[in-house]
């Protein structure tokens, strides 16, 4: 994975589909959503981009299944402009960073859609060992 792909992740960790009902379970709380499928290309570009980042959706359950690496080096909600919180703590651009290398290969493109629970899992696992750097 290139330099910088880490900035938007498509298939935020905290997104579920159970039994027909689309879930968010950040900072384990479960939330019904309403899903919509945004083209990563089109935040990508930096007209729209800065736009997006800045809107607050005004439908709490509204879910675009993306998550944002901040400024503050944190990972956030795109649609809820929430932190993405995995067993009560955020989620770090190296623990994302860690989580994204296990998951994509070096050739993954910027809009692959990756495995939200496989995100979750190894974020949570990374969490457990008490920091970012451990081996998995």
């Amino acid at each position: 994975m290139s330099e910088g792909t880490e900035f938007l992740v498509k298939q935020c960790p905290c997104f579920r589909e159970f039994e027909g009902e689309q879930i968010c379970i950040n900072d384990d709380c479960l939330r019904k959503m309403v899903t919509i499928d945004v083209d990563t290309e089109l935040i990508r570009s930096e007209r729209v981009s800065e736009e997006f980042l800045g809107t607050i959706s005004n439908d709490d359950d509204l879910c675009f299944c993306l998550a944002y690496l901040g400024e503050d080096g944190l990972y956030h909600c795109m649609s809820q402009q929430q932190n993405i919180k995995i067993r009560g703590q955020e989620v770090s651009k190296e623990e994302m960073k860690q989580a994204l290398k296990i998951l994509a290969p070096d050739n993954a493109r910027f809009s692959s859609v990756l495995c939200g629970e496989c995100l979750y899992n190894i974020i949570a696992a990374l969490k457990e060992e008490g920091h970012a750097s451990c081996p998995i």
